[in-house]
């Protein structure tokens, strides 16, 4: 029996070219990088942008780790229903406002 991992994880960094910081789960690199400049980029789409794929224990690290911005913590529930999900997983509070 093998278990297929369905998404991927790459973390957008100022330090390494991206405009903000952005966790995003998604199925390549290149969906990642199209997912970041459609949702969280206002700039042109390079495809150079620097995003690390990370493991799915980092990725979830870096969840766990992140304030929600709330005044509170996120259940252990949503944060792993988040997790699960394609797309966006952490972003700047500050788009919010």
């Amino acid at each position: 029996m093998t278990i297929e991992i369905a998404n991927r994880y790459f973390w957008f960094n100022p330090r390494n070219g991206a405009e903000y910081y952005a966790l995003i789960s998604a199925s390549s690199k290149e969906e990642a990088i199209k997912i970041y400049y459609r949702e969280i980029s206002d700039r042109d789409a390079d495809p150079d942008v620097g995003c690390k794929e990370l493991t799915s224990a980092e990725a979830w690290k870096k969840l766990q780790n992140a304030d929600d911005g709330e005044g509170g913590e996120l259940s252990i529930e949503e944060k792993l229903e988040s997790f699960e999900d394609t797309g966006i997983i952490l972003w700047p509070m500050a788009m919010l406002y």
